[in-house]
């Protein structure tokens, strides 16, 4: 797929999805939504050669992201609360209740393709998603295998799902290496592998993490390359180039600071 067709087809639907979900008065009391331009990218590429019309394709694609944005408006909700704060009462009260019309979004365009098996397939992953973050959020167990066992099923699931369904012959074991290596580099970004698990030490986290995130970002270098470019999917290669690009800042920063030691 051309570079520029492919980024021209990812800010399409990147404008259709803010046309949905875009609300002045929810946004003044909570975060806009970020709405990831790599992952329309990755559905883009696992649905190039599902047998869909313009129109159904759009509205899977729209309806996914859509349900993506609902669980990350739902991963934001606080835990703690001041309850003599009513801002922070507010917003907590907004972003769930902003999730909650994300996901109904996605259930009445989805409705659209009147495709009851995939929503049936496609909830399985929903399901997986908050399983993993139930048990990753109460995990006693801190090894990095647990951790990146878990931060993969919930970044890839639907990704995982809709590949299935519609028996797509992307790479897909590389889209799952890309996707979570985008968020391990968020994680990275903000330290926050601490949240995890009992102890709180940072530098424990860090460093038990370090060498298998180094082995993944040196593995993804390779087969990009060798894989990717390949199959031609320019723009894909493009976007997992900058995700590794980005993780070896992080690991050049965090060790620059002594975190590993």
């Amino acid at each position: 797929m051309r570079v520029e067709s492919a980024k021209k087809q990812v800010l399409q639907y990147e404008r259709e999805i803010r046309n949905h979900i875009f609300d002045s008065f929810v946004w003044r009391y909570i975060e806009e939504p970020i709405i990831d331009e790599d992952k329309i990218a990755a559905m883009l590429l696992i649905l190039s050669h599902a047998d869909a019309t313009e129109e159904q394709l759009s509205n899977y694609i729209v309806s996914i992201m859509l349900m993506q944005i609902a669980l990350d408006t739902h991963e934001n909700v606080t835990n703690g609360l001041n309850s003599e704060d009513s801002g922070e009462l507010r917003a907590r009260q907004l972003t769930i209740l902003a999730g909650d019309y994300y996901s109904g979004l996605y259930y009445h365009i989805l409705a659209q393709t009147e495709d009851i098996r995939f929503i049936r397939e496609f909830s399985r992953g929903i399901q997986l998603i908050n399983e993993s973050k139930v048990e990753l959020y109460q995990c006693k167990d801190t090894s990095a295998e647990f951790l990146f066992a878990h931060l993969e099923a919930i970044e890839t699931a639907l990704a995982e799902k809709v590949s299935s369904y519609f028996g797509s012959t992307c790479n897909l074991l590389l889209l799952k290496d890309f996707l979570l290596m985008k968020r391990l580099n968020r994680e990275f970004a903000r330290h926050e592998f601490v949240e995890y698990g009992a102890g709180n030490k940072p530098r424990y986290y860090a460093a038990m993490l370090l060498p298998p995130f180094l082995n993944r970002v040196e593995d993804l270098q390779n087969r990009v390359e060798q894989e990717l470019e390949a199959e031609i999917c320019t723009d894909m290669a493009q976007r997992v180039k900058r995700a590794l690009d980005e993780s070896r800042g992080h690991i050049t920063n965090m060790m620059g600071k002594g975190l590993f030691g």
